[in-house]
Order: structure tokens, then C-alpha cells, then sequence
């Protein structure tokens, strides 16, 4: 028999760590911003969230982070994470969603899920209601070949040419490095260092930087550490004589990967830093012959990683329900919160305008 859960308190989390790690082992679909390494020291670090999980006897069939709104709930979505894919068994998958679906008091919006792949194959059965919000496409990396096929295929010799310039000024003025997280590196230091970045920089000005939220920083100081351990952490740096100018760090499940957080120094903004650091991450995932694919997380139409990673992935919120929910509710529900996003995204584009500011 499979039985939903809600876990809320601190000391149940940890016990849901191996079990979890099981499940993201087989899970239907790659979910790697919601691993368990991840996921845990959020929610050990931050309230407002719990973690919905279906079981079966001592097995873990369904996990997914959600937090309750007023008329709706949605999977939780941090400055850390912003996917709504579940870890889902691979060998009940339909059983064990539906399970999950028929446990829901209210509609659960998913916010951005890849509209391929055999988890959006699982949501439009006959056994719920499902509706699609809206869809959009971001960059991603398709690494096919090699680096170097690619670059040649990807980039016109002129623009090939002016990236290894810029290399090459740095590397003039100063001991430039471009540098790869190693098994056994210490996480706190390079964690620290793009916390740093980022404080430095437009966010921290803004105060959205991770590092004006102790609890944020905490968690992400955690997470790399469990994910380092877990062979599931990737992290990339670019250094001026000894010091830190460029950071990124990217979670590896299965054969996908996402990009997390990038910070750079803005005083070396006309070296391009933040270019240069997606192109050393770049050549070092495709040297990882198993990943498939890349996500790189970006909101769509972002300047610098599309003009970079030209292959898209299509995403969409989706917002299901069980039966039991009727249909009135359902459409209301939907209707209410498509009126919501209306709202929002022309008050934050009028502020954004107004102000001159950029999107975080």
C-alpha cells in the first residue's frame, strides 16, 4: 500500500536522507535541483516549506519540496532552486504520482518542468486534471562530439578569436587560472568565495545577494558539502593572481546537469570573466562523456548564456489537481492565479523600467 506524507519537523528530515539518495538513484527523471543534498539543508535552514513524499513499506516512491499559498500550493522555489520535477520511482511511476495527486487538498502548480522527458509523459493522464499555464524556452547545452567541434560549429573564427584574447590580456596583466572543483577540495572555500563575489557585486548593492540571508547561506554552504560527497557537485572559478574573479558551481544527476549560482568581479566586466568562466565550465562537462544535457537555469532571453549555449529547452508551469477537486474550483483556481502573474510581471517590469535595474 502507498501512503503521502507531509514532513515539516527538523528532526525527520535527516531520515529521509538515504531513502531519498535511493530514489534519486532510479528516480523516473533526473530532478538534481531538488536532490535530497540540496533540498534537505534549505529546509532544515529555512521555514515555510515540507517535504511531500509518497512510501511503501520502508521504500521512498515520490519526493518533492512544497509550500502552501492561500488557494493553491506549488513546489518550493528558493534562490537556490527553481525546478518543479519530482524524484519519482522509475519502476511505479504512474501509481506513485497518482498517489501523490489524490493526497493534494488544493491545486499544486509545478513551476517550470521540461516538457520532454518521460515525467511530462506521466502528468496528462486521464486520472487527474492538468492544465498548462504557460511555456517558454531557456539555453541549454546539448554536449555532442567535442569542445572543440563545437566551438568551430558554434562560433565564426572572429568571435573565436576575440574570446582567446581576452584570456590573453588577462593572462598579460597577471596570473590568470582557470580552475575545476576536485573530489576532495574544500566546499566552504569555494563556496565562500562565490559568496563573496556575488556580495560584491550588483546583488549585494541591491541587498538579493545569498549572503544577506545567513540561513540561505548556510544552506548552500551544506548543500555543497553533501553534494561533494555525493560526486554530484561541480564548480568552476576563474583567478587573478591568487584571487577569485569569476565563480560557478553546477549539480550533476544521472546523465543531466544545471547550472546553480554565477558571480563575477565586476571590476574585470571588459574581460568578459563571465563569459570565459561558461566556456572553461563548458569544455569540462563535455568532457564528462555521460551528461546529455545541460540546464542552464537562465531566465529566457538572457544576453550572455544564450548567445553562448544555442540549443533551448521548453518548460512550462503546469497546475494539477485531483479529481476531487472539481472542475468549477479547478478553473477558478487557475484563472485567479494566470490574473496574479498578469499583475505581477507589469508591476515588475514598470519598476524595473523606472529604475533602470536589472533582473536578479
Amino acid at each position: 500500500m502507498m501512503t503521502t506524507a507531509r514532513i515539516r519537523e527538523k528532526a525527520d528530515f535527516d531520515a529521509f536522507m538515504l531513502p531519498w539518495k535511493r530514489l534519486a538513484g532510479q528516480s523516473l527523471s533526473p530532478a538534481g535541483l531538488n536532490s535530497p543534498e540540496m533540498i534537505l539543508p534549505l529546509l532544515k535552514n529555512i521555514k515555510g516549506a515540507e517535504l511531500a513524499v509518497v512510501v511503501q513499506g520502508k521504500d521512498l516512491l515520490f519526493a518533492l519540496p512544497v509550500q502552501k499559498h492561500r488557494a493553491l500550493s506549488s513546489n518550493w522555489i528558493t534562490p537556490l532552486t527553481v525546478i518543479g520535477t519530482p524524484h519519482l520511482d522509475r519502476e511505479f511511476p504512474a501509481a506513485s504520482l497518482t498517489t501523490f495527486i489524490n493526497g493534494l487538498q488544493q491545486p499544486l502548480l509545478l513551476h517550470s518542468v521540461s516538457m520532454k522527458g518521460h515525467f511530462w509523459d506521466c502528468l496528462g493522464t486521464p486520472d487527474v486534471q492538468f492544465s498548462v499555464l504557460n511555456t517558454w524556452a531557456r539555453a541549454g547545452l546539448k554536449p555532442v562530439g567535442t569542445f572543440e567541434s563545437w566551438m568551430e560549429s558554434n562560433f565564426s573564427p572572429k568571435r573565436r578569436k576575440e574570446y582567446r584574447r581576452l584570456g590573453n590580456r588577462l593572462a598579460e596583466q597577471g596570473d590568470y587560472t582557470a580552475l575545476t572543483f576536485s573530489q576532495g577540495d574544500d566546499t566552504d572555500m569555494w563556496a565562500d568565495e562565490l559568496l563573496a563575489l556575488e556580495a560584491a557585486g550588483w546583488k549585494g548593492k541591491r541587498g538579493t545577494a545569498l549572503a544577506a540571508d545567513g540561513n540561505l547561506q548556510s544552506a548552500l554552504k551544506e548543500a555543497c558539502q553533501l553534494l561533494g560527497a555525493a560526486g554530484k557537485l561541480r564548480f568552476w572559478k576563474l583567478t587573478f593572481n591568487g584571487k577569485a574573479i569569476a565563480s560557478m558551481y553546477a549539480i550533476v544527476e544521472g546523465d543531466q546537469a544545471w547550472l546553480g549560482k554565477i558571480a563575477y568581479d565586476e571590476s574585470f566586466a571588459k574581460f568578459s570573466p563571465g563569459v570565459l568562466l561558461i566556456l572553461h565550465a563548458t569544455e569540462q562537462l563535455f568532457a564528462e562523456s555521460h551528461i546529455r544535457l545541460i540546464d542552464s537555469c537562465a531566465i529566457s532571453g538572457h544576453p550572455m548564456i544564450e548567445n553562448i549555449w544555442r540549443d533551448r529547452i521548453e518548460v512550462a508551469d503546469v497546475m494539477i489537481a485531483p479529481l476531487t477537486i472539481g472542475k468549477l474550483r479547478f478553473a477558478a483556481t487557475k484563472g485567479a492565479e494566470q490574473l496574479r502573474r498578469t499583475a505581477r510581471n507589469f508591476a515588475r517590469d514598470a519598476y524595473y523600467d523606472l529604475k533602470g535595474k536589472k533582473r536578479s
